[in-house]
């Protein structure tokens, strides 16, 4: 009796385990259900743009110095000082200048008062064309030295540097750096150069409108234009070298500035979604995200493209028309079943 007691008990024991498993499992079943909110992939227009940095430049630039050595007889501009074009800024020693115009005036002089006598037979051709000939001589002489004793602006700007000072000797080829007196430079417009992957060369046009920022005006926005395109490709880089021309009325924006430039490339059709969708891989630079199908979730690895504020463009991994996951993914595995709680489409 003992022994039938004992099996009695047994498998009453075992019964009990086994309802109390079925019920664990039904309950680990529920449970396994994971809440996710979706919404519906579509395409829509995407504003494309190119983001590139780059540093702006003077839209001309002179290092002005004489054409042989000489000493600095007067010099009148400083640092800082705007000039027009046409204006005087410095003078060399002129000595042989001064030669020059007797000479020139000598010779003048004496081709004009013979003129009326060739014209009236007086004197011959030859006797002529000899005056004629020293008259011109001294003539170019004479700009020559000119144009090499007084320097003038070859264009409106900005005295930049002023590297001697009146009285000192210019040396055509000094160590230390060019043969140079003052540097001026044209600051409007300015340009900015721009290094572009060889990918977007098919997409830059002349005239394209480019926005330009920095963070020292942080609140606006300058607009300049593509005003050159290199067209070979620097095969080092694989890029290739795009001008911009920036106006700079107000000049606010100088030389040497470090600057963010927008490209508009016009509009397309891409999927855009919130980047909070998007997860990364731990440790890589692969991303994936979930999407729904049959309440099943599947993960997708995806790449990306443009980004804006909240949402980012992918260009592999999702469909028109798959539902993706927006809220929950970051609990889900591949294979989850899911409830959805909220689809937006």
């Amino acid at each position: 009796m003992n022994t039938s007691r004992f099996i009695s008990l047994l498998l009453l024991l075992l019964i009990l385990i086994n309802g109390c498993t079925k019920k664990e499992i039904k309950n680990d079943n529920a449970t396994n259900i994971i809440p996710v909110e979706v919404t519906l992939v579509k395409k829509s227009n995407i504003d494309r743009t190119l983001e590139l940095v780059g540093t702006l430049s003077p839209w001309k630039e002179a290092n002005l110095g004489a054409q042989t050595s000489g000493r600095i007889l007067k010099i009148y501009v400083e640092e800082g000082s705007r000039v027009k074009e046409g204006d005087l800024l410095f003078e060399m020693d002129d000595t042989q200048l001064a030669q020059a115009k007797i000479q020139y005036q000598i010779t003048k002089d004496n081709y004009e008062r013979m003129k009326p006598l060739y014209e009236s037979g007086s004197i011959s051709q030859s006797q002529f064309d000899q005056i004629k000939a020293a008259y011109e001589t001294a003539e170019k002489n004479y700009n020559l030295l000119l144009t090499n004793t007084q320097f003038r602006a070859p264009f409106s700007g900005i005295i930049t540097a002023k590297k001697l000072n009146e009285g000192e000797v210019f040396l055509l080829a000094p160590t230390g750096g060019a043969p140079t007196i003052v540097t001026l430079m044209q600051i409007n417009p300015l340009k900015l150069l721009l290094n572009v992957s060889e990918k977007n060369f098919k997409d830059i046009k002349i005239g394209q409108q480019v926005e330009i920022k920095t963070d020292i005006f942080p609140n606006e926005i300058f607009k300049g234009n593509i005003s050159r395109i290199d067209p070979t490709i620097n095969p080092s880089t694989r890029t290739f070298e795009v001008e911009v021309k920036v106006p700079n009325a107000s000049e606010k924006l100088r030389p040497g500035m470090y600057v963010r430039a927008t490209i508009y490339l016009g509009k397309t059709e891409g999927i855009l979604v919130e980047r909070s969708a998007v997860l990364k891989q731990i440790g890589t630079a692969a991303y994936y995200a979930f999407i729904v199908k049959n309440n099943i979730a599947k993960r997708v690895d995806i790449s990306i493209g443009q980004e804006f504020d909240s949402v980012i463009e992918i260009t592999r991994g999702l469909n028109e028309g798959d539902y993706l996951v927006t809220k929950g993914q970051g609990v889900l595995k591949d294979g989850n079943q899911v409830e959805i709680k909220n689809k937006a489409e």
